[in-house]
C-alpha cells in the first residue's frame, strides 16, 4: 500500500476525490445499435452552436441515482465534483487549452463516471460550454450510464460518415453537448490516430469560444489507444481506484504520461468510516 501511495505522489496528485461508483457501475459494451437520425442542416459550412444541436434523450436523474450518491452521500458527491470542476477549469485556463483527456491505469477505476460528473458540474456554470465525447471506442459506457437513446453512434463518424458535429446532442440547458457511441471496435487505436480524429477536435473547438472538451479515453495499459492522442491533448486527468488499480499499471501509466500535461490525479473509491472523503 505504501508503494501505491508513493506512486500517487509521483503522479502529482492534486484534485478532488469523488466517491465510489455503485457496485453495478462497470464499463461495458452495448450491442444494440442506435436508430439513425437525419443530419443536422446548416446554412453555412461552419459548426453549429451547442444550443442549436438536437436534444439528447437521456435520463440524468437515472445516472445520478445509480452512479452518484453512495450510501446517501449525495452532498459529498456534489461537493467533491464542484471542487474538481473549479481546479480543472482553473488549470485548463492557465494552460490556455480546451481539450482534457480522462484516462486510468486500467479498466474499472471509474473514469467514465468521473468524466460524466465533471462535465455536468462544469455545465452548471452558465458561461461555460462543455463537450463530453466518449472516445473509449473499445469499451464505450457513457451512453449506458446516461440511459441515452435515439442518438447516432459516433463510431460511424470514424468510419467516414459525415462531420463530427452531426453526432452531437445537447442537454436541456444548452451548454453541454454529448458525442456518444454504443458500438465498440477493435480499430480504436487506428481511429484515434486518424485525420478524422484531428478534424473532430477542430470542429468541437469551434462550438464555442469558452468550451471545455472532455474526452473519455481508454485506459493507459493494455492498448496504445490513449498514447496515440496524448500529443493532441492540452491536459490529462488520471483516475485511480483505491485498492483496485494495480501498482504496476499505475507506475507504467505515470511513466508514459507527459508530466507537463498532467492536470492531476483523482483517487476514486476511497471511503472512510465517517462517510467522508479526502482530497488529493
Amino acid at each position: 500500500m505504501r508503494e501505491f501511495e508513493e506512486a500517487l505522489k509521483r503522479a502529482r496528485a492534486g484534485v478532488a476525490t469523488p466517491p465510489p461508483e455503485a457496485p453495478a457501475a462497470k464499463e461495458a459494451e452495448l450491442a444494440s445499435p442506435a436508430p439513425r437520425l437525419p443530419e443536422i442542416r446548416r446554412d453555412t459550412g461552419g459548426s453549429p452552436s451547442i444550443a442549436a444541436l438536437p436534444p439528447l434523450q437521456a435520463d440524468i436523474a437515472f445516472f445520478r441515482e445509480n452512479f452518484g450518491s453512495h450510501a446517501g452521500d449525495s452532498a459529498v458527491v456534489d461537493g467533491a465534483f464542484r471542487i474538481l470542476r473549479t481546479r480543472v477549469l482553473e488549470e485548463m485556463r492557465a494552460r490556455g487549452g480546451k481539450v482534457l483527456g480522462i484516462t486510468s491505469p486500467g479498466p474499472g477505476a471509474g473514469k467514465t463516471v468521473t468524466a460524466l460528473h465533471l462535465a455536468l458540474a462544469c455545465a452548471r456554470r452558465p458561461e461555460q460550454s462543455v463537450v463530453l465525447a466518449d472516445f473509449d471506442l473499445r469499451r464505450p459506457a457513457a451512453a449506458q450510464y446516461l440511459d441515452a437513446r435515439g442518438f447516432k453512434p459516433s463510431i460511424d463518424y470514424f468510419r467516414g460518415e459525415g462531420r463530427a458535429t452531426d453526432y452531437l446532442y445537447r442537454n436541456e440547458a444548452g451548454n453541454l453537448a454529448y458525442m456518444l457511441t454504443d458500438r465498440s471496435t477493435e480499430m480504436s487505436a487506428e481511429h484515434l490516430a486518424s485525420s478524422r480524429f484531428d478534424r473532430a477536435l477542430d470542429e468541437l473547438r469551434g462550438l464555442a469560444e469558452n468550451v471545455l472538451i472532455i474526452l473519455d479515453l481508454p485506459p493507459m495499459t493494455g492498448c496504445d489507444d490513449t498514447l496515440a492522442v496524448l500529443p493532441k491533448l492540452d491536459g490529462i486527468l488520471l483516475v485511480v481506484a483505491a485498492g483496485e488499480s494495480r501498482f504496476s499499471q499505475l507506475e507504467e501509466s505515470v511513466s508514459l504520461l507527459p508530466k507537463e500535461k498532467l492536470v492531476g490525479t483523482v483517487l476514486n473509491k476511497a471511503p472512510h468510516g465517517s462517510g467522508s472523503y479526502d482530497y488529493y
